[in-house]
């Protein structure tokens, strides 16, 4: 696996290579960039793009990494990376943490960004948001060995939509996964929990221009589609197209819909799609709609 020494860390990644245009993908809270490769990284590639997935701050080895693990600092890593591998402008589609992570590369190197796609992303933490963040913490803390199979059911009642906990064969294949893939833990998750506390990027959206797809998924329990869609009623010419039959791992769960909504707006040239919210057509989309 490539590796790259940035910002004092190891910034390890993914990176199919090839002549396609880049896409970079970042991931969520205490998720490594192994989960693209399902689903994601084979639809870009078959579609002509290179693919190019870092792990953030925070997973190891990065547990503890110099400059703490902050929105900021996450975002100054993909800048660093971006120049490193010589790829601006380029695509660029953060999931849940990681949309928030791409929204500040964004807002602070807008110049490094072609075009934009935020998944189940959220520009500030609601009340029960707050909740989890801190539960996550407080359970870290508390140093409690949760048994496998709770954490299964925890993580599917979480992440997953009421459709698929109702399919028998595709709830039994999830609470596989979540029971024998456990997910990284240690300090740098434990920092990455508090990385939105406190924060709200809304009212900094409003100045930002950069062609921007916002995918929420309606039966997201952890990151409301809302959220999303308040980010694409704010930025200027922004879409919104919102998922049905989806939980939070909406893309994992219905990642043909989402692939197909993502390469669309991909296919949009950036310009037409900018013009496009300054007027020219609506500038966010209905349900269902990129």
């Amino acid at each position: 696996m490539p590796s790259a020494p940035l910002n004092g860390i190891d910034v390890v990644f993914d990176d199919t290579g090839g002549d396609g245009e880049p896409v970079l993908l970042v991931n969520g809270t205490g998720a490594t960039r192994t989960a693209w490769r399902a689903h994601q990284t084979p639809a870009l590639v078959a579609a002509g793009y290179r693919v190019i997935a870092p792990d953030n701050r925070g997973i190891p080895p990065n547990a503890l990494p110099p400059g703490g693990i902050t929105l900021e600092a996450m975002a100054a890593d993909l800048a660093a990376l971006i120049d490193h591998l010589a790829l601006p402008p380029c695509r660029v589609v953060g999931f849940s943490l990681g949309a928030s992570i791409v929204g500040e590369l964004c807002l602070t190197r807008p110049e490094l960004v072609s075009q934009a796609v935020l998944m189940a992303g959220r520009a500030r933490l609601d009340t029960f948001g707050d909740a989890m963040s801190r539960a996550a913490g407080d359970l870290y803390d508390s140093g409690a060995a949760v048994p496998a199979s709770h954490e299964a059911v925890f993580r599917a009642l979480c992440y997953l939509s009421p459709h698929t906990l109702r399919d028998p064969r595709a709830v039994q294949d999830w609470l596989d996964v979540f029971t024998y893939a456990q997910a990284p833990t240690g300090p740098g998750i434990r920092a990455q929990y508090d990385a939105m506390r406190g924060v709200d990027q809304l009212p900094r959206y409003a100045g930002l221009d950069v062609p921007l797809l916002c995918i929420g998924f309606a039966d997201d329990v952890m990151i409301p589609a809302a959220a999303g869609r308040d980010i694409a009623d704010t930025v200027p010419g922004a879409r919104y197209t919102e998922m049905e039959r989806c939980g939070h791992y909406g893309h994992l769960e219905r990642p043909a819909e989402v692939n197909a909504a993502m390469l669309d707006f991909f296919a949009r040239r950036p310009e037409a799609a900018h013009a496009a919210g300054r007027g020219e057509s609506p500038r966010t989309a209905g349900r269902g709609e990129v």
